[in-house]
């Protein structure tokens, strides 16, 4: 398949602060939603007291979930959300690190519990970005 490419207009953005115990994937895709957002760029900064992360087994074509249950802090985090199911789906990596300095990260998924949270949403229009099950990679992609 050649690459493939779209051109977006730049939107609304939302600054948010995320409260302490909520979901990190779970409440930007609630706002996503509830602000009608179906595509979009997100950063954010933070810290977590759990985090929940996924590593995509190319070959099996299947994510190994992987979990750490002490605090970290955010050290990277680059997403996008888009139509997935009908509804706005955030896809995302980040790095965490914890109080040495050691790093882990990959695909973020539901579970990660917030400390802190500033999260920007940069909303992109002019285009209908869908994920659809990708049968050469076994991803749900644009």
């Amino acid at each position: 398949m050649a690459t493939m490419f779209w051109e977006a207009s730049a939107g609304r953005v939302f600054v948010v602060r995320l409260a302490t115990g909520s979901d990190l994937v779970r409440e930007i895709e609630h706002l996503c939603a509830e602000q009608s957002v179906i595509a979009a760029e997100v950063s954010a900064i933070g810290a977590v007291r759990r985090a929940r992360y996924a590593y995509y087994e190319q070959p099996a074509h299947r994510y190994r979930e992987l979990e750490s249950a002490t605090h970290h802090e955010i050290t990277g985090f680059v997403g996008n959300v888009s139509e997935r199911d009908g509804r706005p789906f955030l896809h995302a990596h980040a790095t965490f690190a914890d109080s040495d300095g050691a790093t882990v990260g990959g695909h973020l998924l539901p579970g990660i519990e917030v400390f802190a949270a500033e999260v920007v949403i940069r909303e992109l229009l002019d285009v209908n970005l869908v994920r659809v099950h990708d049968e050469e990679t076994g991803l749900a992609l644009w």
